[in-house]
């Protein structure tokens, strides 16, 4: 049994293009594992592909806040929405144990 379930809070621009996010607490080994190899590949990736200046602050090895400091570019804009297709994926098989929402904690 899970005693938290993890939490992915996204963020979008005033042109409706996600442009930030937060992850936090832990669920399953397995699951914590999925998303966060999901979440630091795709900073990774953003930080190695990509021109983008971003600010990425890591809470404790509890959260992670990322937020892109400019308009989202076209590469950071796909490493970013594939990020996002990934986690509903695993939200998919694992609806328990990962809850996915926009910053105005609307559900995703």
């Amino acid at each position: 049994m899970v005693s938290r379930m993890i939490e992915v809070k996204v963020s979008y621009d005033t042109d409706g293009r996600f442009t930030a996010f937060n992850v936090s607490n832990h669920g399953d080994s397995y699951v914590c594992s999925a998303v966060s190899m999901l979440v630091i590949n795709t900073i990774n990736c953003i930080e190695l592909m990509t021109d983008e200046p971003f600010t990425c602050d890591i809470e404790n090895e509890q959260s992670i806040n990322f937020m892109l400091n400019k308009t989202r570019g076209e590469k950071a804009g796909l490493l970013l929405d594939a990020m996002l297709h990934g986690l509903k994926s695993v939200k998919e098989q694992y609806p328990e144990q990962i809850k996915l929402l926009t910053a105005q904690n609307a559900v995703l």
